[in-house]
């Protein structure tokens, strides 16, 4: 049941302004923009809209794509309180002044703990809203996301999810917007631009569970970053992860691992190696900006897996760099492959036994980092579900 409404506040400019960063001080407030809030499209024939709605997609969305406009009247907006260094509350009032300055009804879902968003997407009454709003960050879309596609009926492609900026980590957004702002976010959700994206279900079979992913997984040295990372909370965002990387590229551990992956004409191909790393992405860019997929897309049906092979401190000290730019699937060590499904199943590496070639070792289980999340384990396989959830952009 949603919680009633809580007043708006009645925020001065300048208490506005220092809400967040993530605010577009540029755009002012109730004043649409024609490229992104208002289109007018009455005297244009049903093929020139196509036309006009593809060329206001977002580079990392191919085309043809299954494009749809949305009327938005009335939307349920769910917020982290705590979210964006417990700017969450604030974040959600001023997202709530917004679409109250368009005509837009919004119901407030405050959560309340972890998984709160899941159990909300899961069960709500998708009819009573032209959307549902996520204001949070890479966390709370990812349990939103598992909750909607976890429905029994096909909410998740009628009623489209849609996501506000409001966490330390927004990489879908940035994604789809090319920046992380607020009334940027709310005038793309008024215009009602919507598409379906891909999502890929990871499946565990050591306790036969699976989560959904929208964003990225990371295996190996790219999870052991994340978990070192938070340990190291204290340092703040940015030191926290460059020391937590250093750490990992100092240690240059590798990974024995059997890798299957099926490629977009069905073709199966397995491996046995030692990898320091696996990152799968279903976006191009992740934090800043960094193109960890170049050729990335959000609805083509395939997910995009970086393999590295080397665990040598030089190698992996002119990897983190070349992220930024996507010039690191170059690297003779770096493996870039778009695939429909791939499994990773790591192997214990250390009997001597092994060594010296007498059996096969056992399978041994590690951490996964599935879309920010430290959830889930390895052996895994990850299958894209092409076309399988409705978003605004």
């Amino acid at each position: 049941m949603a919680a009633s409404n809580p007043p708006t506040p009645d925020l001065t400019s300048s208490q506005e302004d220092n809400i967040d960063d993530n605010i577009d001080d540029n755009i002012e407030e109730g004043k649409d923009d024609t490229s992104t809030t208002s289109l007018n499209v009455a005297h244009l024939s049903e093929a020139d809209r196509g036309v006009l709605y593809a060329s206001l997609m977002p580079p990392s969305i191919q085309q043809p794509a299954d494009i749809q406009k949305v009327h938005v009247v009335k939307i349920a907006l769910l917020y982290n309180p705590k979210s964006g260094a417990k700017k969450g509350e604030k974040l959600a009032h001023q997202a709530q002044k917004l679409f109250h300055n368009h005509g837009v009804d919004v119901e407030m879902f405050p959560l309340q703990r972890k998984g709160h968003a899941k159990d909300i997407c899961k069960t709500i009454n998708v009819d009573l809203y032209s959307c549902i709003c996520v204001l949070g960050g890479d966390g709370t879309v990812h349990e939103s996301i598992n909750g909607y596609m976890e429905r029994e009926d096909d909410a998740r492609l009628r009623v489209p999810l849609a996501v506000i900026p409001g966490g330390t980590g927004n990489s879908f957004v940035l994604e789809i917007q090319g920046e992380v702002k607020i009334k940027t976010a709310v005038q793309h959700i008024i215009r009602g631009l919507s598409v379906t994206i891909d999502i890929s279900k990871v499946f565990f079979p050591s306790n036969e569970t699976s989560i959904y992913l929208f964003n990225s997984l990371h295996w190996g040295m790219a999870s052991n970053v994340n978990m070192m990372a938070e340990q190291l909370r204290w340092m703040g965002k940015a030191v926290r992860y460059t020391t937590a990387s250093l750490m990992e590229v100092f240690k240059g551990e590798k990974t024995l691992a059997i890798i299957e992956m099926v490629d977009k004409d069905g073709v199966r191909t397995t491996v046995k190696g030692e990898y320091s790393l696996c990152i799968a992405n279903n976006i191009c860019t992740a934090a800043k900006g960094m193109k960890l997929a170049p050729d990335a897309k959000l609805n083509d049906g395939l997910i995009d897996v970086i393999l590295v092979n080397s665990k040598k401190t030089l190698d992996l000290a002119q990897l983190f760099p070349k992220f930024y730019d996507g010039s690191h699937v170059k690297l003779k060590f770096v493996e870039y492959k778009q695939v429909k499904s791939f499994l990773i199943i790591p192997l214990e590496k250390d009997d001597p036994e092994y060594m010296e070639g007498f059996y096969n070792p056992d399978v041994v289980e590690e951490i996964l980092d599935i879309d920010g999340e430290l959830s889930g384990i390895a052996p895994f396989k990850c299958t894209v579900l092409p076309r399988s959830l409705r978003v605004i952009v």
